[in-house]
């Protein structure tokens, strides 16, 4: 393991020295590396804690080329053996759903030993994620400052951890409704989303903790809360989340990644397509759909009538089984030279700012969002679960870019809303108002929305923080 000496901490005259500890989900994982490649850009020191395996497959990768003039530090922390979970599963990509608690608890185990860990690189201030509400209990025994990222963002977070939300007595009409004071009519859960989410609110695991309990934990016992997110895109949810929890929000800004130059049979069959013209689906790297909803999304995109690159993540358990074997029979043919069906990893940045792409249909997780937003597309939204309803209705009604994918009052897809959506957004008149203000926005983030600045001050915050405890 690499560790730090402590006397690199504390700020005494030299750059600061930070710990990042992420979610273990590819989804939280790649924020934070964007997190600590800018910041040791500006010269800080980074000590990015996760388990060997995620740091062997995902993030000592992220940062081979990195050319910076900060350091940074890969600590390993391994999960500990629990009974019933596989060695190996370090990453909720891998993990099959019914072995959640296992998880859940084999993290929990990695409370002590990040607490060993702190005591010995003694970093000015430690970054933690949305279900390690411990961390900020272990930091306080060195007395490091805890900031809460939970890579998430501001209109979700402050519609979710709302304190009217605490404790079990919420029910699921209450969370169809917006909390007190929140600035926006349009951002609710639907009926189905809503019981969907109780489950959050039920204990968990061995220690009988909530995840929303987790949640609540983080933000009460942290020094502040980061978000990606910027006040062109979210200011009024920023401000009125400050209001809500009582501690400072830091808008991390939107912690775009860098195009690379890589070859990949996608971009070469992008290559050969009218600009404008492709719609790309893709629902992030720990969902994993129903086959039902495999055929209904085949189904309305054969539909549209319009090209479109999906990947396509398979299911636990379908090792050996080709993607397009799950889709409604014939679908391959049909769609051929139209359609590509991709079963593997993509390079999805590279892909929404590629001129044949014209449009995104997306699960409405987060990062992906942003992504989208910062290439000019709009989306087609097809939110899952959890945060991604409420990130939905943000881009589609606060914004103006995407259209929803409409469902019925159980939450089920339908072939004909997903034909009808996927035109809309990509060439009916209809959609002409959503392509134009997507346009826009992608112009915001190009001209308008400074990175830089917004890194600045947050260093300057963690500065102050540090200033302030010595």
């Amino acid at each position: 393991m690499d560790l730090l000496p402590s006397e690199n901490g504390h700020g005494h005259g030299s750059k600061l020295h930070v710990a990042m500890f992420p979610w273990l989900a590819h989804g939280h994982i790649s924020p934070y590396i964007q997190l600590s490649k800018k910041l040791a850009e500006k010269g800080l020191t980074i000590s990015f804690v996760s388990t060997p395996l995620n740091i062997a497959k995902i993030i000592k990768p992220s940062f081979a080329t990195l050319k910076s003039p900060g350091q940074v530090h890969l600590l390993e922390l391994p999960l500990p053996p629990v009974d019933g979970l596989p060695a190996g599963v370090d990453n909720t990509a891998d993990l099959p759903i019914h072995l959640t608690p296992l998880f859940d608890k084999a993290v929990d185990g990695l409370e002590k030993p990040l607490e060993d860990l702190l005591g010995q690189i003694r970093p000015d201030c430690v970054v933690f994620d949305f279900l390690q509400w411990w961390t900020p209990r272990a930091a306080a025994k060195f007395g490091i400052p805890a900031v809460f990222f939970p890579t998430f963002g501001a209109a979700f977070s402050s519609y979710a951890i709302h304190p009217a939300r605490q404790g079990s007595e919420s029910t699921a009409e209450d969370l169809t409704k917006p909390p007190p004071g929140y600035p926006s009519a349009a951002i609710s859960w639907k009926p189905y989303e809503a019981l969907a989410v109780m489950g959050c609110n039920r204990p968990q695991g061995p220690n009988g903790i909530s995840y929303l309990e987790r949640t609540f934990r983080c933000y009460e016992h942290c020094s502040a809360m980061a978000v990606k997110t910027c006040d062109e895109v979210e200011g009024k949810f920023v401000r009125y989340l400050q209001e809500v929890i009582g501690k400072p929000v830091l808008p991390l800004g939107p912690l775009l990644p860098g195009v690379a130059s890589r070859e990949s049979d996608c971009l070469a069959w992008l290559e050969r397509r009218t600009p404008g013209s492709v719609v790309y689906v893709a629902f992030g790297s720990n969902f994993f759909m129903s086959r039902e909803d495999m055929g209904e999304i085949a189904l309305g995109l054969e539909g549209s009538m319009l090209p479109f690159l999906w990947a396509l993540r398979l299911p636990h358990g379908r090792d050996g089984c080709r993607v397009t074997d799950l889709l409604p029979p014939g679908f391959e043919e049909r769609i051929r030279g139209r359609g590509l069906v991709v079963g593997e990893w993509a390079p999805q940045v590279e892909i929404l700012r590629h001129p044949s792409t014209g449009g995104f249909m997306t699960h409405c997780g987060w990062s992906s969002l942003m992504e989208g937003m910062g290439a000019a597309v709009p989306f087609v939204a097809c939110p899952m679960l959890l945060d991604q309803g409420l990130n939905s209705r943000l881009v589609c009604e606060e914004l103006g870019v995407g259209v929803e994918v409409r469902r019925g009052d159980e939450g089920l897809l339908k072939r004909e809303e997903i034909r009808r959506a996927v035109r809309t957004v990509m060439v009916d008149e209809e959609g002409r108002r959503v392509r134009t203000k997507a346009s826009d926005l992608g112009q915001t983030f190009k001209s308008k929305i400074s990175q830089d600045a917004y890194l600045k001050e947050f260093v300057g915050h963690l500065q102050s923080m540090v200033s302030k405890k010595m």
